[in-house]
């Protein structure tokens, strides 16, 4: 496969912004990168610290074919998984990188990066998504008030080159993607992605964010849509989107 095309930029606010702001003119697959990103967005307009030529802040073009658009966590659950099986890779079984629902990648209890997907629809089907990527790759010292970062340089007590690992994420992603759109198999790939999850087994702690309640749950599900099922301890089931309900560390 060729090689995912990567372009670097010496700074912009946000690379998904300036991404969209391209439309037609990027291709499927092409990689916007920035050594300093002065503005980046989490989920739902959450802030992002990223030192500046530290870390990975990058979004990449995806095009499917076709793909409805009620099919989108698809995509949010197979670039995850691409993501990371390259820390994967490079962090080792000793890291414990799962999979914090809905696509944040954790290390342990703590944060090593993030994702950002945001879609064009056409009618019923999806025109592109931009996937936005944060990394903490080479940073140690931290200051936002972010409760529980850590980098891939505090894990493995070296750092690592930024060009090459972006290089082999966005050719994974790519080589992925090009895999299931040739053949689809959704419980194959929810499989992998429940497998990968934080806490997926045992009860923790959760909060309503609407009431403020906590209660004692278990992941029981994640639904074709990206909601997460949880079975509380009284028996009863509750499915949440994304900010309607806060894990608690």
């Amino acid at each position: 496969m060729t090689p995912a095309s990567i372009e670097w930029i010496e700074q912009c606010d946000s690379t998904n912004s300036l991404m969209k702001s391209r439309g037609d003119a990027v291709p499927h697959g092409h990689v916007l990168a920035a050594h300093t990103q002065t503005a980046g967005r989490g989920q739902r307009g959450n802030s992002w610290e990223a030192e500046a030529d530290r870390n990975l802040t990058f979004s990449m073009m995806l095009r499917p074919s076709g793909m409805q658009a009620e099919r989108q966590f698809e995509l949010s659950m197979l670039t995850s998984l691409a993501i990371l099986n390259v820390l994967s890779r490079h962090l080792g079984r000793e890291a414990s990188l799962t999979l914090k629902w809905p696509n944040d990648i954790y290390a342990g209890d703590k944060k090593l990066g993030g994702i950002l997907i945001e879609g064009s629809i056409s009618g019923t089907t999806l025109d592109y998504i931009v996937l936005g990527v944060g990394i903490n790759v080479n940073q140690t010292v931290f200051l936002s008030d972010a409760p529980n970062p850590v980098s891939m340089a505090q894990l493995a007590g070296h750092e690592f080159g930024r060009e090459a690992l972006l290089q082999e994420i966005a050719d994974e992603i790519a080589e992925q993607t090009a895999i299931y759109e040739a053949d689809p198999d959704f419980d194959a790939l929810h499989a992998l992605y429940t497998d990968a999850l934080w806490r997926r087994t045992g009860t923790h702690k959760y909060r309503d964010t609407a009431t403020g309640q906590c209660f004692d749950a278990s992941i029981a599900d994640v639904l074709p849509d990206g909601r997460l099922r949880l079975l509380r301890a009284d028996g009863t089931t509750g499915d949440y989107e994304f900010k309607q309900v806060a894990a608690i560390i």
